[in-house]
């Protein structure tokens, strides 16, 4: 009889330990891409993530953020606590200093708890899908989510909203499952609705990129009251996630204002909304993606076979529940591809890909619910099937990503800095370098903390500041710098000084067009580069350009 028990109890354990696997592959795989990228201030590398650290700091410090365009005020606040936490003893101003001096390990640390959190609520949701559904194909559709594509473990190695997002996206699934099962949705209709309210503005506080999903629970709202309270609950969470940022919110509106009316990134082009040239060309590139295609496909057939066999009402019935999730999640989909073709970029679709894993579980589901045990074993052939394809294509794009992440690591690295010590070593966008990192993401803060830095970086690390901002554009935190010149943490400076007291001067930065059109006002034309007089350009690497007047880069020795 205890060899029967000790034998049910590990029988019960099984699925656990199954449903454990992807989430720790999840784990360990973000882990690998962050140690194959490198440090967190080579140039591929450092933006958003040095942002978001600094205005950290500023709420640490109970300051406002500076950098509100997402908004983003939950990842900045997430990562102040977490910094406060770790620091337990410390006064403000001793984390502060030590954070300041060690920025890559509070990035670390930030980062491997939000991963963490992220593998966490994977393996919660197999665990309820698993309860649910009494399977273990269904939970693996879940699970696979942030796998459906490299764009989700790429960005989940930064600090930035991206990562959080498919935390709020998963919350999102995860509620979505508890809603699925039998009779709780009909019993619970207000504290589904109030958790549906919360996710969101937790969702759209994080990055209003989120806005679009806002719609997934809308089918199962059929009272007005539900409506009302969905949008106050909204409303609420919102404010709520974004206190901190309460000072600034006549800037965030002004930004999403100017962010809604122009045509091209950043608020800029004609006032037209959209391009309309270009938008239709945009939405078909997003919306052909196999990731977003390919279970929308499996979706309109699903729809198709059931609106015809069950008089053409499918919101009735044992299926109802799930057609309503089913469909509000690929108009979630549809709507977040329409908002991205006006800025069209991958990483916008993250919560939107992560979405798909919950439209293909449904589909099985309602198939597995409704055929006969013949045909179920071939649907399960046809799941199983597809989840080891999806492994398989996943895990070589993984590894070719990794792969090109490492490169562009070595890559930055060939070029050393410290063999330029005695140098002005003059930094511009992008460059990889400890001190360019932390005079951006203090420019991103505010430049709040340029006073400690001064005592920080090396007195013979500079800023050459070349952006060219548009008034028109949104980068607010940028216009306070559109001004090109050479600067410190204490604000521009004299090039001359630059000249008499170092013996020689050292660019590096990935912007060259920048950097040739407005250096000239800073060195007479016989002492800049392109005259190929003073400066030798041995040290180009890849993706960045060092210029030199000093020697030729080791690198180059070889």
């Amino acid at each position: 009889m205890i060899k029967e028990m000790s034998d049910k109890k590990l029988i019960l354990n099984w699925p656990n330990l199954y449903l454990l696997v992807f989430p720790v592959i999840f784990f360990f795989t973000i882990f690998w891409l962050r140690e194959a990228s490198g440090p967190y201030w080579l140039h591929f590398n450092l933006d958003p993530t040095y942002s978001y650290f600094f205005n950290s700091l500023n709420l640490l410090n109970g300051m406002a953020p500076s950098h509100i365009d997402h908004p983003g005020t939950p990842v900045q606040f997430l990562g102040a606590l977490i910094i406060k936490i770790a620091s337990l003893g410390s006064d403000v101003d001793q984390i502060t200093d030590t954070a300041l001096r060690d920025p890559e390990k509070y990035i670390q640390l930030i980062s491997n708890v939000i991963i963490f959190l992220n593998s966490l609520i994977l393996f919660i949701i197999g665990i309820v899908a698993h309860k649910i559904f009494g399977n273990l194909i269904s939970p693996t559709f879940l699970q696979l989510s942030p796998f459906l594509s490299t764009l989700i473990l790429r960005h989940g190695t930064h600090f930035k909203p991206e990562i959080v997002l498919v935390f709020a996206t998963l919350a999102l699934i995860l509620l979505s499952l508890y809603a699925l099962k039998p009779g709780l949705f009909d019993k619970n209709q207000k504290k589904f609705v109030f958790c549906y309210g919360l996710i969101a503005g937790f969702g759209v506080a994080t990055k209003i990129i989120f806005i679009p999903l806002l719609v997934l629970p809308i089918l199962l709202f059929i009272k007005k009251s539900n409506f009302f309270l969905y949008a106050l609950t909204i409303i609420f969470s919102f404010l709520f996630f974004t206190l901190p940022m309460i000072e600034v919110y006549d800037r965030f509106f002004q930004f999403v204002e100017r962010l809604f009316w122009g045509s091209e990134s950043y608020g800029a082009g004609a006032k037209t909304i959209i391009d309309y040239q270009n938008y239709l060309a945009y939405v078909y590139q997003l919306f052909m993606r196999p990731v977003l295609l390919i279970p929308f496909i499996f979706s309109l057939f699903t729809f198709s076979k059931f609106y015809f066999s069950e008089s053409k009402n499918i919101l009735s019935g044992e299926n109802k529940t799930f057609f309503q999730i089913l469909i509000g999640a690929n108009c979630a989909q549809l709507f977040l591809i329409l908002f991205v073709a006006k800025n069209p970029s991958g990483q916008y679709l993250i919560p939107g890909i992560i979405l798909s894993g919950l439209t293909i579980m449904i589909n099985f589901q309602i198939w597995h619910k409704t055929i006969n045990q013949k045909l179920k074993t071939r649907l399960n052939f046809f799941a199983i099937s597809l989840i080891t394809i999806i492994i398989i294509e996943q895990s070589f794009s993984t590894y070719k990503s990794g792969k090109e992440l490492r490169e562009l690591h070595t890559e930055a690295m060939k070029i050393n800095n410290e063999e330029f010590s005695s140098c002005a070593r003059i930094y511009h966008t992008w460059a990889s370098s400890k001190s360019f990192a932390l005079y951006w993401g203090d420019n991103a803060g505010g430049q709040s903390f340029a006073s400690q830095l001064s005592g920080i970086i090396p007195k013979n690390d500079f800023w050459f500041t070349i952006h060219e901002v548009s008034e028109k554009e949104v980068r607010d935190f940028l216009l306070r710098i559109k001004k090109p010149g050479i600067r410190n943490s204490e604000g521009y400076i004299d090039h001359s000084k630059i000249e008499e007291n170092y013996p020689c001067i050292y660019f590096r930065g990935t912007d060259r067009g920048q950097f040739f059109k407005n250096l000239p006002q800073f060195f007479s034309s016989e002492e800049i580069m392109i005259s190929e007089k003073k400066f030798n350009q041995t040290c180009i690497g890849k993706d960045e350009n060092v210029f030199t007047d000093f020697k030729t880069c080791e690198r180059n020795k070889e």
